[in-house]
């Protein structure tokens, strides 16, 4: 009885710690999700300007990787890209349509 006693403490305690770890990543997560579906939103609203690389500066974004001038948009982009790629995801624009 002692041993399933400690047994369930310690399986209380590992759970415990695993929701205090992975909520805040989860959280991190969603914030970088948003972060990158913005960055795909400018880029397909530039698409049919003159000079899409200007038309991204002008929405703070950059023309080429690393698509971010300040390093907070820059952490959480990559850390939705790298986990969403793990998942399947795909945060490539698609290419642009031929024109006949």
């Amino acid at each position: 009885m002692k041993f399933l006693a400690r047994l369930g403490g310690w399986l209380r305690r590992g759970l415990t710690w695993s929701v205090v770890l992975l909520v805040p990543l989860f959280v991190l997560f969603v914030i970088g999700e948003q972060v990158e579906s913005w960055r795909l939103g400018a880029i397909a609203a530039c698409e049919g300007s003159k000079d899409p690389g200007n038309c991204l500066r002008q929405r703070a974004y950059l023309p080429g990787p690393p698509h971010y001038p300040d390093i907070t948009r820059r952490l959480l982009g990559g850390y939705a890209r790298s986990v969403g790629g793990l998942f399947g995801a795909s945060y490539v624009p698609p290419p642009p349509a031929e024109e006949e």
